[in-house]
């Protein structure tokens, strides 16, 4: 009879829990690939094989537990890597994200874990020109808009109060090694605001001993360091603020970002200032073309970029596209044109055609 009770017990305990508390689990990502041509790297031409450019690969897992109350539990690992390859992307099973949660709907959410920082949200009102892939971002990622994250965050996000929202993130400096992009303390902060038509944002991003890609800008010299392809600077400090607005109006949308960037290191000091202005269009559903007009700004050098791109859906998770890019240097003498991740022309001039496919899942 104490067999049968407790037996009877437990079955309605495990009711309970079941229609208490609901979760889901939901298994995403995204591949893309393609066929680039560029007309000059390091003094020649070269046609390859380039995944993850239009679209960073990914393959990760989310989810998230009713606890009642409107209160939440939340997850994320996310993983990159190489399609031509198999390589993960950051050397890490989930080098794109992982972090674990709380949240009330009516407040926001806390999570804790590897995270992007909010410099990832200027990418939000790229979205009219995203279509022109990663090709579109500062030469170095030196304002970081393009994702890049930190390790050993501590990150909250409103909920949004007529149409307003806001986060804020520290990161402790530890674990520094390749992985991280801040191997000092770090914090971040955003607010945005959404009105029918119209999007903005502000952010903040500071970082102490931020890994800088200093060699893939296309400058002669930074931070009184004479540049070659291959330097990477560990800089004191990395500052970066950042604005956007962006709006809708039928089959069109346009954006602007501004970002300025602060680099020291070793008692010297450069700022980088960028200017994206874009938009596209869609005359028919299943097609979009973008285009974006770009203004960089580091100390001496400067570089003009123009970005084109026509999408075309075959479904609502597959599609075709052509992606143009040409870039102009100029400025102190040896600068460069260095289109991002192509890697530095030997000239003051360089062209990139590329044709891709890419699937969500």
């Amino acid at each position: 009879m104490k067999r049968h009770h407790i037996a009877a017990m437990l079955m309605l305990q495990s009711i309970g829990v079941g229609a208490y508390a609901q979760s889901s689990v939901t298994i995403y990502g995204s591949v893309d690939n393609g066929i680039s041509y560029i007309n000059n790297v390091g003094g020649h031409s070269v046609v390859k094989m380039q995944d993850g450019i239009n679209k960073a690969n990914a393959l990760g897992f989310t989810g998230t537990e009713d606890l009642g109350g409107g209160w939440r539990s939340v997850f994320k690992l996310e993983n990159g890597f190489s399609l031509n390859t198999g390589a993960m992307s950051q050397g890490l099973i989930f080098g794109k994200q992982a972090y674990v949660g709380l949240g009330k709907s009516s407040v926001g959410d806390v999570l804790l874990g590897r995270q992007y920082d909010y410099t990832l949200q200027l990418e939000r009102y790229m979205a009219p020109f995203l279509n022109t892939g990663i090709m579109l971002f500062q030469n170095a990622d030196l304002d970081r808009t393009s994702g890049e994250r930190l390790n050993n965050a501590v990150q909250f996000n409103s909920a949004s109060f007529g149409g307003l929202t806001f986060g804020t993130m520290y990161s402790f400096g530890q674990n520094a090694g390749t992985s991280s992009t801040n191997i000092g303390r770090a914090y971040s902060g955003n607010v945005q605001y959404s009105y029918g038509p119209f999007s903005g944002a502000i952010v903040l991003t500071d970082i102490n001993k931020a890994p800088v890609y200093a060699g893939l800008t296309g400058a002669p010299d930074l931070l009184g360091q004479r540049l070659t392809p291959a330097t990477v600077l560990v800089v004191d400090n990395q500052r970066i603020l950042g604005a956007a607005g962006m709006y809708a109006f039928g089959n069109w949308r346009a954006s602007a970002i501004y970002t300025n960037t602060q680099l020291k290191l070793n008692g010297h000091s450069a700022t980088d200032q960028v200017v994206h202005v874009g938009g596209d269009y869609r005359p028919i559903p299943d097609v979009a073309l973008s285009a974006k007009v770009s203004y960089d700004k580091l100390e001496d050098s400067h570089w003009y970029s123009l970005n084109l791109a026509a999408d075309h859906l075959l479904s609502k998770r597959t599609d075709v596209y052509l992606e143009l890019a040409g870039q102009k240097a100029g400025g102190a003498t040896g600068t460069v044109a260095s289109i991002a991740t192509m890697g530095p022309s030997s000239t003051d001039k360089q062209f990139v055609t590329r044709v891709g496919l890419r699937h969500y899942f």
